[in-house]
């Protein structure tokens, strides 16, 4: 434990403070709260008193200053700890100290990757597959960012994308009767393994004792494949030759900043593949839901086929998809049910593109470590109005098109999305990622005749109701997805950031969203279909990222914050 000890003392310990506190204020848990004209914001949860310096941002999201977070202790004020956050806000319990284990890993993995790997500099000229293992910062919002549940530090080096360390998958061959996939021909194997190497899988099933007319095979994640040896149902499986491991298979991959989806090291155009692993990170456990992974490949189809049927969305409004292509679940509706599939996903370097004109939408708000904007650089060679402006038009306006004109939502939270650019220019948007997160509403698809019947693809989805899976209720859930994910946790980190480093006010940013928005409908004459999702509200709901660890039986997590698009107009 000596390493533990010493790493803990080093520096991520007050950024895991200020995310913890920022998401407390931000979704409601001060039992009192003030903003006074010196840039200083008091609270207290229950009893105890804090304070910091800092300001309310926009959607209401508080922005505190690293290092200036205090709590008053009998008669004077103290540099607070993240237990005294913990031991003020709620009675002890088990979220309490699932919450409290989450933060210290947090805490411990992130000062490790400050001991041992170099942070890069001058990322805004890095290759999209390279800022997978550059962008270091993880979640910007979530205080557990890095809590990656069961890694050992050894793990966390080895598999965490910081390191750029690269594995290979292991191999499972699991009976058929045991398997659900959805693979896009019958040569997808050799596709994707090369020939010499299916053979070579072809021969060792039939040694041992699992030909491939009766088995089928399932890569998993080496850090996945190791929690299961002790697992008794795993076992019984292997036990009544009902699965086989083969050893490492393919060529290596390394993990992309969604620690689950691996890359190739060593031709980045080949497939990302997604993993389950049951490891919590930020709020999830990162299993992979078996129906969602059945419908994968048909919800990517369907999203083309819209796409397609709308030439906007190659003219102006440019909009490409990683589809995902081939997914394979084993388990099901058993102990193991999720914790056993993959998905393959369309690379963005397989698009033709040059690396170095993609980038991840989060690193947008990112800094260096000389302190400079990550997109110091762009916002120089281009000018700031003229970048922003063409932000909105090449990031915004795809999303918004096809939640308003065509009545589907995407999640589009920074990992998702891909910034296409030419020296930093905005060009469009590539968006990835549907298999769970895609949502619609029925009565308000352009296209309902392109919309895929998921109960034919997987019972699971015949009798759900609506808001459980991909079929939302009202405009207004859709919007909540979209918003939330775009602008509330994604637009706003860059709103902020131009702010503190520009003097660009959010409340401007925001006026300029708007302004295009309203702008968008009346050229398109969607005004109604616009307001029909209500997006210029005073309030919106946003998701309670932070009070689902502290209240997990609580199934209702959201609440509302004010929109900085309400008075946007102008």
């Amino acid at each position: 434990m000596s390493l533990h000890e010493t790493v803990s003392r080093a520096t991520s310990a007050p950024r895991v403070l200020r995310q913890l506190c920022e998401a407390l204020l931000f979704e409601g848990w001060a039992a009192s709260l003030q903003l006074d004209r010196s840039q200083t914001v008091n609270w207290s949860f229950r009893q105890t008193q804090f304070r910091a310096r800092g300001r309310r941002g926009a959607f209401g999201r508080y922005r505190l200053q690293e290092g200036s977070i205090e709590v008053r202790d009998s008669s004077t004020w103290r540099p607070a700890t993240t237990e005294d956050l913990l031991a003020a806000v709620a009675e002890p319990s088990l979220a309490l100290d699932i919450l409290r284990a989450d933060l210290r890993h947090t805490e411990h993995l992130s000062d490790l990757t400050a001991l041992h790997i170099p942070a890069a500099t001058r990322r805004h000229r890095m290759g999209i597959s390279a800022l997978e293992t550059a962008l270091h910062e993880g979640h910007p919002y979530h205080p557990c960012y890095r809590a990656r549940s069961g890694f050992t530090d050894a793990d966390h080096l080895a598999y965490g994308p910081e390191g750029g360390e690269t594995f290979r998958l292991a191999g499972v061959l699991f009976h058929r009767d045991l398997v659900q996939q959805v693979l896009p021909h019958e040569d997808f194997w050799e596709h994707e393994l090369g020939t010499a190497e299916w053979q070579r899988i072809t021969a060792l099933a039939e040694q041992n004792g699992a030909p491939l007319n009766n088995f089928h095979l399932l890569p998993l994640h080496p850090w996945q494949h190791a929690e299961l040896q002790d697992d008794p149902l795993f076992n019984a499986w292997r036990d009544t030759g009902q699965l086989a491991d083969i050893g490492p298979i393919g060529a290596p991959y390394r993990a992309t900043q969604s620690i689950r989806t691996l890359m190739s090291a060593a031709e980045p155009s080949r497939a990302h593949v997604k993993t389950a692993m049951a490891m919590r990170n930020t709020s999830s456990l990162r299993t992979l839901a078996p129906e969602s992974v059945a419908v994968a490949p048909a919800i990517s189809n369907w999203l083309a086929q819209v796409l397609n049927s709308d030439p906007l969305f190659t003219s102006r409004y440019l909009l490409t998809v990683l589809p995902e292509y081939a997914a394979i679940t084993a388990g099901r509706s058993t102990a193991l049910d999720g914790h056993l599939a993959a998905i393959w996903r369309q690379s963005p370097e397989a698009l033709g593109l040059p690396a170095d004109q993609m980038m991840p939408f989060n690193a947008l708000a990112l800094t260096d470590p000389d302190g400079r904007p990550l997109i110091a650089p762009w916002i120089e060679t281009h000018g700031l109005d003229a970048w922003l402006a063409r932000l909105i038009e090449a990031a915004v306006l795809p999303i918004w098109h096809l939640m308003v004109a065509h009545g589907i939502g995407l999640e589009a939270h920074g990992q998702n999305l891909i910034l296409q650019h030419e020296n930093g220019w905005p060009a469009g948007l590539i968006a990835r990622d549907f298999h769970e997160s895609l949502e619609y509403v029925p009565e308000l698809l352009s296209r309902p005749d392109l919309c895929p019947d998921l109960a034919q693809i997987d019972p699971a989805y015949a009798d759900a109701p609506p808001d459980k899976f991909h079929r939302m209720s009202s405009a207004e859930e859709l919007r909540w997805l979209v918003m939330d994910t775009l602008f509330v946790f994604n637009l706003a980190d860059l709103s902020d950031l131009l702010q503190r480093h520009y003097g660009f006010a959010e409340t401007e940013f925001w006026r300029r969203v708007r302004t295009r928005l309203d702008r968008y409908a009346a050229e398109h004459g969607l005004q109604d279909r616009q307001a029909a999702f209500a997006p210029f509200t005073p309030q919106i709901r946003a998701e309670s990222l932070i009070s689902r660890k502290l209240e997990p039986e609580n199934p209702q997590h959201g609440h509302l914050i004010a929109n900085a698009l309400a008075t946007g107009k102008g």
